[in-house]
């Protein structure tokens, strides 16, 4: 095999793997594509003679899934030299590490195969190149979605949306398991193409190579292909009681707070939103529990300025209307914080809570950054200040919040004949009805990207948190995958906690998702609208991703480090006294 046709193959898995995702085509992805899409990256790695060879096929197959899935990137304001650019190119690095990773066991081997010496006994690895392989892809995926620059886009999770039954392992796995078992899936199905392959002049003793290593993985990988299915069906088909309904006006207002310096008119358009949301409720007499904008709708800090919003918009000012709604209100906009005496002023990207009063209840600050863009590591220094201006005319950003904070929200109880109802009898009179009792909902505001990362969910879901509720400004991207693969990426919450995740954003995907992943209800994207949401309140349940995080991430990098001691043992140089030996058993005495 030519180095020109592994590059091809390479370029063609990452086309595969941007198509499987959701994209202007698929809006959701397509699983089947996802199964396949590692295919032709297997063939090419398969084939690799070096670790630079090896290195720079992964690299290719990272880069044009990157470009071809989040391209809209580049609309970051003037940030795509960092949000496409350098994340391209990070991406492509983790993926070059992995390739190496993925090389390494094969290293000195005849045939493009391996042996290790175990127990004094050499054993092939051949047999174990297919879960080899998936292995690396999970540790690839996992390490670039963890820690300051983590960006969990372009896995092959995110093709997985589609299908529920495979989405529920990942209260077991995360999202890591699904990968692990499309990549095992990929290699196993090249190696049944190469079994029977007819282009031997391209891949010598192909047939041989083929037939040794998809024996037992073959087995291997339809057992866990009915275990997944199987546990997923099941999982479908039991019912999950609901215990409380938060009744959600969710506000789509479709305007771009990068389009203007004011926030007047979308604060306009979000009142008459949030009316008619509220109004469709009496309509069906029920009564909204609570009002909910989108990230970035106020542009002016609070409390600095609460006496303004008393005042604007002139018409009915915000405050004024969210006492006529009698509602409470989650809205997206800045918070400054003193410290020190008052003598440092911090700046957070916030969710602020209102009464029905229209007091500032409290605020949620975003603890996880987008990094470059919201916040700038070093910028304290000059150099990285006069760096960050002169290459995008910004050095300022957020500050990361330091504090996980949870909201409670009156709902109404369950509507459910087997529920129990919980009476408040202490107004109860002969002539008056019995009212069942409100309930708390209590909820944690993930903003923007922050429902992506299991890192910063699996707190709020350990403090106590019964819904998610996202808002998220998405505009800028001004694309349709946009929406849907921030969507698609943050429905593995629902299901991991198996706890509820709705999502209020300024142009979409505004929308519900149960604790099975299923999409309960939404509107379009970017039209201006309202979804009058009767959000299901799940019991709360620990799962086993909730309990242990990612422990098969951590099962994988044990095996893969026991690989590693394993052949590095056999790659070390000779002793002295053991090439003594060996030259001693060649002389004929």
């Amino acid at each position: 095999m030519t180095l020109i046709f592994q590059v091809v193959c390479a370029l063609f898995s990452g086309i595969l793997s941007a198509l499987s995702m959701p994209n202007e085509i698929f809006h959701f992805g397509s699983t089947v594509i996802g199964f396949f899409a590692l295919v032709p990256l297997y063939f090419a790695v398969k084939k690799a003679k070096s670790y630079k060879v090896c290195a720079l096929l992964f690299a290719i197959d990272a880069l044009a899934t990157h470009l071809l899935s989040s391209y809209w990137l580049a609309n970051f304001k003037d940030f795509a030299i960092f949000t496409l650019g350098a994340s391209a190119f990070g991406t492509a690095c983790i993926e070059a590490m992995a390739g190496c990773l993925f090389f390494f066991p094969f290293a000195g081997g005849r045939d493009g195969g391996a042996n290790l010496i175990v127990e004094n006994k050499r054993v092939s690895f051949e047999p174990y190149r297919p879960l080899h392989f998936a292995a690396v892809r999970v540790v690839y995926e996992w390490a670039k979605s963890t820690g300051f620059l983590a960006y969990p886009w372009g896995v092959l999770s995110m093709a997985a949306f589609g299908n529920k039954a495979l989405l529920q392992s990942a209260d077991i796995f995360g999202t890591y398991g699904i990968s692990f078992l499309m990549a095992f899936f990929a290699a196993c199905a090249a190696e049944f193409i190469l079994l029977f392959n007819k282009f031997n002049f391209c891949l010598k003793n192909s047939f041989q190579n083929a037939k040794f290593s998809l024996g037992s993985s073959a087995k291997c990988l339809v057992l866990c292909l009915i275990l997944i299915f199987t546990y997923g069906t099941v999982r479908l088909c039991q019912k999950s009681p609901v215990q409380k309904v938060l009744n959600a006006v969710l506000v789509q207002q479709n305007m771009d707070p990068w389009a203007s310096e004011d926030d007047l008119e979308s604060i306009q358009k979000s009142m008459e939103l949030s009316k008619a949301g509220i109004q469709e409720f009496e309509d069906q007499e029920k009564k909204a529990d609570l009002v909910v904008w989108s990230e970035a709708v106020l542009r002016y800090a609070i409390p600095n300025s609460l006496g303004r919003y008393a005042f604007v918009p002139e018409e009915q000012s915000l405050f004024d209307f969210i006492k006529s709604a009698g509602v409470p209100f989650v809205i997206g906009g800045p918070y400054i914080e003193r410290v020190d005496g008052g003598k440092t002023k911090k700046m957070y990207n916030a969710a602020l809570v209102f009464d029905k009063e229209a007091n500032l209840r409290g605020y949620y600050a975003k603890s996880h950054l987008v990094p470059f863009a919201e916040v700038i590591p070093f910028v304290e220094h000059d150099f990285v200040k006069n760096t960050m201006e002169r290459l995008v005319g910004f050095s300022n950003g957020w500050n990361p919040g330091s504090r996980l904070v949870l909201f409670d929200f009156e709902a109404a109880e369950s509507p459910r004949a087997d529920q129990p109802i919980y009476l408040d009898l202490s107004n109860a009179c002969a002539d008056q009805p019995v009212n069942a009792q409100s309930a708390k909902v209590r909820t944690a505001v993930p903003i923007c990207f922050e429902d992506a990362f299991p890192d910063t969910c699996g707190p709020m879901f350990q403090a106590g948190a019964e819904l998610f509720l996202n808002i998220t400004d998405d505009s800028w991207s001004k694309t349709k995958s946009a929406e849907y693969q921030h969507f698609a990426v943050a429905a593995f919450r629902a299901v991991e906690y198996r706890t509820t995740l709705a999502r209020s954003t300024n142009a979409g995907f505004t929308g519900v998702v149960d604790d099975k992943g299923r999409l309960v209800s939404s509107i379009p994207l970017f039209q201006d609208g309202y979804l009058c949401a009767q959000i299901p309140i799940f019991a709360r349940r620990s799962t086993v991703y909730s309990v242990f995080g990612n422990w098969f991430v951590r099962l994988l990098l044990l095996a893969l480090a026991a690989l590693a001691l394993v052949k590095a043992r056999e790659l070390r140089p000779p002793k002295l006294c053991d090439l003594i030996r060996a030259e001693l058993l060649k002389i004929e005495f």
